[in-house]
């Protein structure tokens, strides 16, 4: 897995993709993680675990307790998920809030949603104005990791925005990208342009 790889609506992973590294983060034993199956637990690639248990330390010092509420999804998963949103919701909100199977980067075994443990219980209930959010916006770079559809770039990643969505892509990027504002979308339209590699700095 290259860690910029860019995977969207319009990259898609295939089918049978399923990484071959993946690791359980946490049990699951009280299904918190509200999987349609109790029986799943999260899972992460095990690359890029050390660098979220030393994020996670990091934030435990400052008094904030951070777990991967969801890891890596299967492409069928995804595929429950996204039909049973359709049938409720509709597609075109649907569209906007969940990535199609194929396009979502929980298949990538490298990317979760952030959940919090707070008063002594586990919350998915992740917004903006959370101390735990603010402390992960200044410091998720230094650990390799980026908020992916960050607010007001909605119209470049096509999705709205989500503060509980982390990716790993590996430190001097993801520093890259904090320093310049940038999704990945944005660093590969300006790589792409630039027809080579981005210096890093």
């Amino acid at each position: 897995m290259d860690y910029d790889i860019l995977i969207n609506k319009e990259h898609k992973l295939d089918r049978s993709f399923v990484p071959n590294d993946l690791i359980i983060t946490d049990n699951n034993d009280d299904n918190f993680h509200n999987y349609k199956d109790p029986s799943l637990k999260p899972m992460i690639s095990s690359a890029v675990w050390p660098y979220f248990q030393l994020m996670q330390e990091a934030a435990l010092k400052e008094g904030f307790h951070i777990i991967i509420d969801s890891g890596y999804r299967s492409y069928d998963y995804q595929q429950v998920i996204w039909d049973k949103n359709v049938l409720e919701k509709g597609l075109e909100h649907t569209s906007k809030y969940v990535m199609m199977p194929g396009a979502s980067e929980h298949q990538s075994g490298i990317a979760f949603d952030i959940a919090y443990f707070r008063n002594g219980a586990y919350t998915d209930d992740v917004t903006s104005d959370d101390p735990e959010y603010a402390w992960l916006i200044r410091n998720a770079h230094l650990y390799g990791f980026i908020l992916r559809y960050p607010q007001g770039k909605e119209g470049i990643t096509g999705i709205n925005f989500e503060p509980w969505h982390f990716r790993f892509v590996g430190v001097e990027l993801a520093s890259y990208l904090f320093a310049n504002d940038m999704t990945l979308e944005e660093y590969h339209l300006v790589k792409s342009q630039k027809d080579s590699s981005i210096k890093l700095a």
